[in-house]
C-alpha cells in the first residue's frame, strides 16, 4: 500500500471522473476517489476535526 507522503513531488499524468493518475519514480498509481463525501465539523482546522 502506498501512503499519500509517498506520492508528494509527484505529476498528475491523467484523471477522470472518479479517479487520478500519479507517476512518481516512473511509476504510475490510480487513485479511486469515493462518491461519498464527507463534510468536516469544523472547516477551519481540518487536523483532528470530527467527521
Amino acid at each position: 500500500m502506498v501512503k499519500i507522503r509517498d506520492l508528494i513531488d509527484g505529476i498528475v499524468v491523467g484523471t477522470g471522473t472518479d479517479y487520478i493518475v500519479i507517476e512518481k519514480k516512473n511509476n504510475r498509481y490510480l487513485i479511486e476517489i469515493k462518491n461519498d463525501p464527507k463534510e468536516l465539523k469544523n472547516s477551519t482546522t481540518p487536523y483532528g476535526s470530527q467527521i
